[in-house]
């Protein structure tokens, strides 16, 4: 929850400032930063949960 607070907090704001500013490169360069913020957390929770449940098993 703290890393996805944090993505959105940071990468969010981002987005929203050139959004105000109506700055479409910046806009579209936030929205791919924000995605790729977000598709990295995702896969490092996969992993860890995948290594819970090895440790788990064993």
């Amino acid at each position: 929850m703290n890393r996805a607070h944090q993505i959105v907090v940071h990468q969010g704001m981002s987005l929203v400032e050139a959004a105000q500013c109506l700055d479409r490169k910046r806009m579209t360069a936030n929205t791919y930063a924000l995605r790729n913020a977000i598709m990295d957390c995702l896969v490092e929770a996969l992993q860890e949960g995948q290594q819970a449940r090895r440790v788990a098993a064993e």
